[in-house]
């Protein structure tokens, strides 16, 4: 008897579990999902994860890889630019992103985490630079980790001048949210470069 309800307690205690628990986002992966992988380790490692090509909104071409309904990753491979090819399992991922919410740093920054609340994790916002092109925003904190890259939503950045450059801040609209968590090798906002 002791022995089913220590069981019961098992699996509802792993049934309570938060979903993060599950997507942790490192410097070189998100959700177990590495880069350097090819998708076909990813596949033999999620048999039942769901790929898909597509591109956003400027046609950049992706494989989004939905690994359970709370989380999806974005994957990139170098040179991959045409978002109507097939999906190309052998080449390598060399950079993964993601908008879910169940998935998290070591620190606990996860998307659609309010900017102020991940100061308190990541130090203030050192600065904030909006992309030229398609006017992304891109948040750098005192403590930002390397090779990590924190996209907020549109419009949360106070710049001096709309539309003159530079665009760059460190004033941000306290409801503004992250938006996506980015890893990558090299490349990107993570405030290694000088930017």
């Amino acid at each position: 008897m002791l022995h089913k309800i220590g069981i019961m307690g098992a699996l509802v205690l792993g049934l309570a579990m938060p979903a993060a628990a599950e997507c942790l986002i490192q410097k070189d992966s998100i959700g177990g999902i590495k880069l350097g992988q090819s998708l076909k380790q990813v596949k033999q490692k999620f048999p039942k994860a769901k790929m898909e090509r597509t591109s956003d909104a400027e046609g950049v071409a992706y494989v989004a890889i939905t690994l359970s309904k709370d989380v999806m990753v974005i994957a990139l491979q170098d040179g991959d630019d045409n978002p109507d090819s097939p999906i190309k399992l052998h080449k390598k991922i060399d950079s993964l992103e993601t908008y879910s919410s169940a998935c998290h740093t070591v620190s606990g920054v996860h998307p659609g985490m309010k900017i102020k609340d991940a100061e308190a994790k990541l130090g203030k916002v050192k600065k904030i630079i909006m992309s030229e092109i398609e006017s992304r925003e891109y948040a750098i904190f005192t403590r930002h980790p390397k090779h990590f890259e924190f996209r907020m939503e549109m419009g949360t950045g106070i710049y001096p001048g709309k539309g003159e450059t530079p665009n760059r801040t460190r004033r941000y609209r306290k409801t503004g949210l992250i938006e996506e968590i980015s890893v990558f090798e090299k490349g990107g906002f993570d405030g290694s470069y000088g930017i």
